[in-house]
């Protein structure tokens, strides 16, 4: 009985939580919760790799092309449940241009290695960061970084696609597939080529 309660929490959560971001962000700037990729490229963002060096968030995002956000930790279940997911999402679109980055919310002081692991031991092959809890705040409107996995999905054209809060491999595989191959249309090559 309580995994049934469980399981339909999750379902709740993530149901009410991803909404898809209105279609004129990209041209205007949205309301605080619904920030575009250029705005976030405006903060400048400091985040650590894996091995302990500070560089520009803007340096790994690109131009023009859609990125994926994943804010995770090692300890959250959920997390550990959607990377396989963002696995499978990075091997598929990394040809069409998706920049997939795992945001992780640990320290890079105190959890480095132990996350340097977990990253082998999951196979995680897309750009993996940490990030300090301001990146969440301003991609989220200012909610606190304790709601993860948080995922978000920016078109070509920057615009927010899609935000996912929490992780249901029956639902939420279909709808970030949606997001992703929405974000990947919104660029400007795939108009040309089609």
């Amino acid at each position: 009985m309580k995994t049934i309660l469980l399981l339909a929490l999750l379902f709740t959560i993530t149901l009410f939580t991803s909404a898809p971001a209105p279609r004129s962000l990209a041209q205007q700037p949205g309301p605080p919760g619904e920030p575009t990729l250029a705005q976030l490229k405006e903060k400048d963002f400091t985040i650590k790799t894996l091995d302990g060096d500070s560089i520009s968030l803007n340096s790994i995002l690109g131009e023009g092309k859609p990125v994926l956000f994943d804010f995770w930790a090692t300890w959250c279940g959920p997390c550990r449940v959607e990377i396989p997911h963002l696995k499978e999402l990075h091997n598929k679109y990394g040809k069409d241009g998706l920049i997939v980055i795992g945001m992780n919310l640990e320290s890079p002081d105190k959890d480095k290695q132990a996350v340097k692991d977990f990253v082998k031991q999951f196979g995680m092959e897309y750009q993996t960061v940490f990030a300090p809890g301001a990146i969440y705040r301003f991609l989220s409107g200012g909610a606190p970084a304790s709601r993860i996995p948080c995922t978000l999905v920016f078109g070509a054209d920057g615009s927010l696609v899609r935000r996912m809060v929490g992780y249901n491999p029956r639902i939420s595989k279909d709808m970030l597939n949606r997001a992703v191959e929405k974000a990947i249309a919104s660029g400007p090559e795939k108009g040309l080529s089609q």
